[in-house]
């Protein structure tokens, strides 16, 4: 499928580049700036390009939801942590304590600590597998809510019809013209628009 995408995406940029040099000739003969709207181009392109892990690691708003993961995962380990060092406390004490137990007794216990443990273990994985989920939610709305709109006002300035993420498999090999990459105006236009970091993450995050 890859192999398929691959050459229909290296036409499509390579029109949108020609496109781009044409209208550029013809400002240039005309004497009109380029340079007309908010978003700092009058161009018609057929084809975008950003990168989204950019956006997500760059905005204010990304670094925001990235740090909140962190300290979720920050609190998660420093608890982890105090149930292993209370686990590892109880099985010296219960080592110590083998010599003056009947074999049964000591069976018993040690299976009660392996039960035990396991839950715990089974515990802290389903915690880290709910921080994931909810991180992943948190994504999606940073997505759909807070970056798509952006990017479609920049597609309406400049006539665009595709805005392909570069990070995708199919973009792999391919070299396009940095005109076309409007991955630094996204970050920009989106940290202008979203300033209430605070009130922001408490949505997203709600």
């Amino acid at each position: 499928m890859v192999s398929l995408i691959r050459p229909l995406l290296i036409l499509l940029i390579c029109f949108s580049i020609l496109e781009l040099d044409s209208l550029q000739a013809n400002a240039q003969t005309k004497n009109v700036p380029l340079e007309q709207d908010n978003f700092g181009k009058n161009l018609r392109l057929s084809i975008l390009v950003i990168s989204y892990e950019q956006i997500w690691s760059s905005t204010e708003l990304g670094i925001a939801l990235i740090k909140k993961l962190q300290d979720r995962e920050e609190k998660l380990k420093v608890e982890a942590d105090e149930v292993e060092n209370y686990f590892i406390a109880e099985e010296r004490r219960l080592t110590l304590e083998r010599e003056n137990l009947k074999p049964e007794q000591f069976l018993e216990m040690s299976n009660d600590f392996d039960r035990r443990t396991e839950l715990e273990r089974l515990n802290q994985r389903q915690k880290e597998k709910a921080i994931k989920q909810e991180f992943n939610r948190w994504r999606r709305k940073f997505h759909n809510k807070y970056m798509i709109p952006i990017i479609e006002k920049f597609m309406l300035g400049y006539g665009a019809s595709i805005v392909i993420d570069i990070e995708s498999q199919a973009l792999k090999s391919v070299i396009f013209d940095s005109r076309i990459n409007i991955t630094d105006k996204v970050i920009s236009e989106m940290n202008d628009s979203y300033s209430n970091i605070e009130e922001l993450i408490a949505e997203i995050t709600s």
